[in-house]
C-alpha cells in the first residue's frame, strides 16, 4: 500500500465534523495517530499507550468509545482478528491480508473500482442501505512466516 498521508490538524476537525462527530482534542489526536500508524493496525490498548502522554486522564473507555464511533462514521476500520480487534484508517476499498501465525495485517489496494462495484451492487440488495466503504479480508500467511 502507498505510504498514508497524515492530514493536518485541522483537516482531522474537518473529517470529523463532517461525519458528524463532535470534535474533542482526543478524538482529533485519536484519528490522527490511527491515519499515522499507516499499515499497522494497532489495537485500543496500544493506542491508549501513546495516547496517555498527551492526555494523563485519558480513560481506556473514552478510547474505546472513540474508536466505536470513528467506525460507526466510516472513518476507520474495525479488524476482528484471533488475537482481537485491530483499526486502521479506510483510505479507499481494499483487502486486508491477514497472517495466521504472526497476526500482521497488509493493506491491499487491488482493483478499488472492481471493489466500489462490489460495495454499491451489495448494498444495492437491501433497500435503503448506505454503504460507507468496504474492506474484504484474506487470511493466509505472510512472507516472514513462511520462511
Amino acid at each position: 500500500m502507498t505510504a498514508q498521508v497524515v492530514p493536518s490538524h485541522t483537516q482531522l476537525i474537518g473529517q470529523l465534523s463532517q461525519a458528524g462527530l463532535a470534535v474533542s482534542s482526543q478524538r482529533v489526536a485519536l484519528l490522527g495517530s490511527l491515519i499515522a500508524s499507516e499499515s499497522e493496525h494497532p489495537t485500543a490498548d496500544s493506542l491508549y499507550q501513546v495516547l496517555q502522554a498527551q492526555f494523563p486522564t485519558l480513560s481506556r473507555a473514552t478510547v474505546y468509545n472513540n474508536l466505536a464511533a470513528l467506525v460507526a462514521a466510516g472513518l476507520i476500520e474495525r479488524i476482528d482478528t484471533h488475537e482481537g480487534s485491530r483499526f486502521g484508517p479506510v483510505p479507499v476499498p481494499h483487502v486486508n491480508l491477514i497472517c495466521e501465525s504472526c497476526g500482521s495485517i497488509e493493506d491491499a489496494l487491488v482493483n478499488s473500482e472492481l471493489l466500489t462495484t462490489v460495495r454499491e451492487r451489495a448494498a444495492a440488495e437491501i433497500e435503503g442501505f448506505r454503504p460507507l466503504n468496504l474492506a474484504a479480508t484474506l487470511s493466509g500467511t505472510c512472507r516472514a512466516c513462511q520462511g
